[in-house]
């Protein structure tokens, strides 16, 4: 796998990163199976591992003016989630960290397995990760109809282009330019070699273009695949006027 600068810190990172969050109580719990994946991640090129167990609360702007006030070093990442069914960081998470020279490094490329080819309308979750966000797979939700919708219509896309809905998934992600590496979750060693290949998988503009028409730019189709819900929106005071 070609490196890439990860933001202005001089560290050289894979395309792919491997998460760990499927390996253990919440996917795989063979441990030797685990370490067997990690290795061949490795030997694969992917040349770093992710092992956050919490998510950042927001404030990229803000945290970079403190750390320059203060005279902090300053965050050089993010991770936000993006895939082709949540493109909300479009709008002000990507250019934002490019202005400041940030890496960026996604999460959940596959949407939490919508896009991996196997969801229908009649699909339920079934691991511990997925129940955890169980708003995520009720297909009685509008939201989760129209990302069935986008999902086999991107399937068609992924068809002409000659590649996996997964390759197509992933690849998408790491075409941005402000993306630096899309962290990736398999919880098998099938799904890890399905992932992989994206890493070479190159899309025309006729694809990306196509993809557009689908689920437009700085579009998330569902609120609950950004797996975090701020309190300006889930506190009903912080966003109405109080009354005597």
């Amino acid at each position: 796998m070609d490196l890439r600068p990860l933001g202005r810190t001089g560290v050289q990172v894979s395309p792919l990163c491997l998460g760990t969050m499927m390996f253990g109580a919440w996917g795989n719990t063979d441990h030797d199976d685990s370490i067997r994946i990690i290795h061949r991640a490795l030997d694969a090129g992917i040349n770093f591992v992710d092992t956050a167990d919490v998510y950042s609360a927001g404030e990229i702007v803000e945290a970079q003016w403190v750390a320059r006030e203060r005279r902090l070093e300053r965050f050089r990442t993010e991770q936000p989630p993006y895939s082709l069914l949540t493109r909300g960081i479009e709008l002000d998470v990507l250019p934002t960290a490019q202005r400041h020279g940030m890496g960026i490094l996604t999460y959940s490329p596959l949407a939490g397995g919508w896009l991996s080819g196997r969801w229908t309308a009649d699909s339920s979750p079934t691991s511990p990760a997925r129940q955890r966000l169980a708003a995520r797979f009720d297909m009685s939700l509008p939201e989760n109809q129209r990302k069935l919708e986008a999902v086999e219509q991107l399937a068609k896309v992924a068809d002409d282009a000659g590649v996996s809905m997964i390759e197509l998934a992933i690849a998408f992600v790491i075409n941005h330019p402000g993306v630096t590496s899309a962290i990736i979750g398999p919880r098998t060693m099938e799904q890890l070699e399905s992932q992989l290949s994206a890493a070479d998988v190159t899309l025309d503009a006729a694809t990306l273009d196509r993809i557009d028409e689908i689920v437009p730019p700085g579009v998330t189709l569902s609120r609950t695949d950004h797996s975090y819900t701020p309190p300006a929106l889930a506190d009903p005071f912080l966003r109405r006027r109080r009354t005597a």
